[in-house]
């Protein structure tokens, strides 16, 4: 059986990039679960493998294929 499990944190920031600057600091520093919120546990699909179709291509690929047609 797998699951898959969301951890969500709430960090105070003027923006978005200062929210996220503050978190990694708080990682780094070990006291992230000061801005844990809540986790989300759910059972995951029968699916064993990664999803198909264009969901497992890189978001890279997706500009390439985009901008030049390839």
């Amino acid at each position: 059986m797998q699951y898959t499990i969301i951890r969500v944190y709430r960090v105070p920031g003027v923006s978005a990039q200062e929210a996220q600057e503050r978190f990694i600091e708080a990682v780094e520093a070990g006291v992230e679960r000061d801005f844990h919120v809540r986790d989300y546990t759910k059972e995951s699909a029968h699916q064993t493998g990664p999803a198909q179709g264009d969901a497992t291509r890189s978001w890279w690929a997706l500009i390439r294929q985009q901008l030049l047609g390839r």
